[in-house]
């Protein structure tokens, strides 16, 4: 995922609040600029900063620009109107949230009359929106008219229970200005601008609703009641599993989205993950670009392949449960480990439900006929198109080394390439100290592996 870092030039203390003040004196005003005059006005009224007292006789200082007093005029409506729309869910007030919309688009309308109803039935502990950077779309400008204003917006809100912290995803607003106010228009014009999965979270994706156990949070269709239940116990025998079989301790708690959807925000079961029963994905506090240019994770929420709802139990749940719990290390972590760490987990519920025979069967097959299909271990790049079986492969190397060092072990190395694998000298590195193997060694040990009966 992309992002462009927001605006955070604004000034602060005094200065701040008098140009507050200047901007929404100008915002009662009316005063409005389309996108010709806002060219024409720059070329000609430049904005002068003087940073000394004149001299006597010295001309005085030009003006701030017509178009400076409408930007910032604009910036503080629109940040009005966000807050009001933040204010409007925490307060269930569904006409302050539609408040603000361009009365002659009632597709707009109606479809935010649903996302009200999702974010209220959320229950966000926390809940705000804030304007990034302006962006420009000559199509959106034709449709709208003159005084469009097309802005990227962070959504920043915690799930209570299940974020550890507030994280952020983005929108794409578009304002136009009629009658002396401002008003948002539409909110898809920037999505295929914006990163991966943006303008698609559960809550934006038509009617829904929430399932609550201990330690769980799933996401249905509104009415899929049976469905979401069914979900919710699926997902706590699977918290089960992992806080069993996965040494890390985590007190986290779990977001199964199930709708049926094929893009849900960053899995797209459509197209290259069609095969996968579930996906994922990660949420953050800080979007890639905002801060840093990887950003900083802070969880994990599971997505459900919409062909695979009716099948979805413990072990898969378990599988995913184990990405969730490992999600706020750094994700430096090579795919053969996070993959295998996962199967591990999910593949000691199945121990545990028929026994070892099953997996000692299983573990021959992949010796079999996986491991003869690759040279190496399974890469990074391509590792979830590869038609070879690179989970099978994945969970032998982690079982592996289960038996070469521990599992608490293995969950010391998992943490630290989580945290400081970022190139393929750092994850020998670590691989080495920790197991006395590299990856390449790793696999050669696992090329002659034969394991105990």
């Amino acid at each position: 995922m992309s992002a462009t870092p927001p605006n955070s030039g604004a000034p602060t203390g005094p200065r701040r609040w008098l140009g507050l003040l200047a901007a929404v004196a100008l915002v009662c005003g009316g005063i409005v600029y389309t996108v010709e005059q806002r060219t024409q006005d720059a070329r000609s009224h430049p904005v002068v900063v003087r940073t000394s007292t004149p001299t006597p006789g010295t001309p005085k200082a030009t003006k701030p620009s017509k178009i400076a007093a409408a930007v910032a005029a604009r910036r503080i409506a629109v940040d009005t109107i966000l807050l009001r729309r933040a204010q409007a869910v925490a307060a269930g007030n569904e006409p302050l949230f539609l408040a603000d919309l361009d009365p002659a688009n009632k597709k707009l309308i109606a479809a935010q009359k649903i996302l009200f109803a999702n974010l209220v039935e959320m229950d966000f502990g926390e809940l705000g929106y804030s304007q990034a950077e302006e962006r420009f779309d000559p199509a959106a400008v034709r449709a709208h008219g003159s005084t469009t204003y097309l802005v990227r917006v962070l959504m920043r809100y915690q799930i209570p229970k299940v974020d550890f912290t507030p994280v952020t995803t983005e929108l794409g607003y578009t304002f136009i200005a009629r009658g002396g106010r401002w008003l948002l228009t539409d909110d898809d014009d920037l999505d295929a601008d914006l990163g991966p999965g943006a303008h698609r979270e559960a809550w934006d994706l038509g009617r829904i609703e929430v399932q609550r156990g201990p330690r769980v949070l799933v996401v249905v269709e509104k009415g899929d009641t049976k469905r979401g239940r069914a979900i919710v116990r699926a997902a706590a025998e699977g918290l089960g599993e992992v806080t069993r079989y996965w040494p890390r301790k985590w007190a986290g708690s779990v977001f199964v989205i199930a709708l049926d959807e094929t893009d849900v925000r960053d899995a797209r079961f459509a197209d290259e993950d069609i095969e996968s029963a579930a996906s994922t994905g990660s949420t953050f506090s800080s979007l890639p670009g905002q801060d840093t240019a990887d950003g900083t994770v802070a969880g994990g929420y599971i997505v459900i392949n919409p062909n695979e709802r009716d099948r979805v139990d413990e072990i898969l749940l378990s599988h995913e449960i184990t990405h969730v719990a490992t999600a706020d290390l750094g994700g430096y972590e090579p795919l053969w480990l996070a993959e295998g760490s996962a199967e591990y987990v999910s593949w000691r519920g199945i121990e545990a439900i028929s026994g070892p025979a099953e997996v000692g069967k299983w573990e021959q097959e992949v010796i079999d006929e996986a491991l003869p299909q690759l040279s190496a271990l399974p890469t990074d790049a391509g590792f979830y198109q590869n038609s070879a079986d690179v989970y099978g492969v994945s969970w032998l190397a982690v079982r592996y080394l289960v038996q070469r060092i521990g599992l608490g072990n293995v969950e010391d190395l998992y943490e630290d390439l989580a945290r400081n694998g970022n190139d393929q000298a750092a994850r020998d590195r670590i691989l080495l100290t920790r197991t006395g193997l590299t990856e390449a060694t790793l696999w050669s040990a696992l090329a002659t592996y034969r394991p105990q009966r």
